[in-house]
């Protein structure tokens, strides 16, 4: 059995470091997972787990293999503001995904927070998987796998350009659901399965490719005399997941 090693090497920390950045994470086909429960999540599920780093006042010290860093050298490598004293990386690999269900397309939508939340939505769902067409924030930024709290270790995801992601939902036989403004509500749409639901960017909305292509424009209904102008990607999903799924 590995003990715990003091310390990192120059190497170590500069392969780290690497990781922080979209092109380092692409060429080692690794990345960074923070906090003791987002690492027990992905470990659990099976992920490969390349290095663990630990602060040397936490409680996975004494863990087997673990590299056991001081605070400071724990807080040069954390991507946190107030780092969790447990880091791991991780080799990406494919969680295989459901079919005869739901799936969740972003499109476009780039904040990683919300990425996250609506990663964690998909968990909570069961959606088959989620789509991440070219020009949504990447899923492995290390705050979006935050946001996400451990839900990315158990996601199917599936890339592509916006055109081929469509091209296989259509070809999966799904019925399309784009939410918009200007359609109709859940309750008034005819919900049938397979089926995919579109969300688009959070300033503009899903791309023209999405609403010409989508069979069916969702709206989630407000309150006559309202004058909040939209919701949240986020917290448009979360209604409109549950207002699909549940029925």
């Amino acid at each position: 059995m590995q003990t715990p090693t003091p310390g990192l090497s120059k190497a170590q920390r500069s392969s780290i470091l690497s990781l922080h950045r979209k092109k380092g994470r692409e060429q080692a086909a690794q990345f960074l997972v923070e906090g003791p429960k987002g690492v027990q999540e992905f470990i659990e599920e099976g992920w490969p787990l390349e290095r663990l780093i630990v602060r040397n006042d936490s409680d996975w010290a004494l863990r087997p293999g673990a590299l056991v860093v001081t605070p400071r050298e724990f807080a040069e490598l954390s991507t946190l503001e107030s780092p969790q004293g447990v880091l791991g990386v991780f080799r990406k690999m494919d969680v295989p995904p459901g079919s005869g269900g739901w799936a969740l397309v972003l499109d476009r939508v780039q904040d990683p927070g919300n990425v996250g939340t609506l990663l964690r939505l998909a968990d909570w769902f069961g959606v088959d998987y989620v789509a991440v067409p070219s020009g949504t924030a990447e899923v492995w930024n290390p705050k979006v796998v935050q946001a996400s709290m451990g839900a990315l270790a158990r996601v199917a995801l599936v890339h592509g350009s916006p055109e081929e992601v469509l091209a296989q939902l259509k070809g999966e036989g799904r019925t399309l659901y784009a939410a918009d403004l200007g359609g109709q509500s859940p309750q008034e749409l005819p919900l049938e399965v397979p089926a995919a639901l579109v969300l688009g960017n959070e300033g503009q909305g899903p791309d023209v490719l999405w609403t010409q292509g989508s069979d069916h424009i969702l709206t989630i209904p407000k309150q006559s005399g309202r004058k909040t102008e939209s919701l949240n990607v986020a917290t448009a999903g979360a209604i409109a997941l549950y207002a699909c799924i549940s029925r």
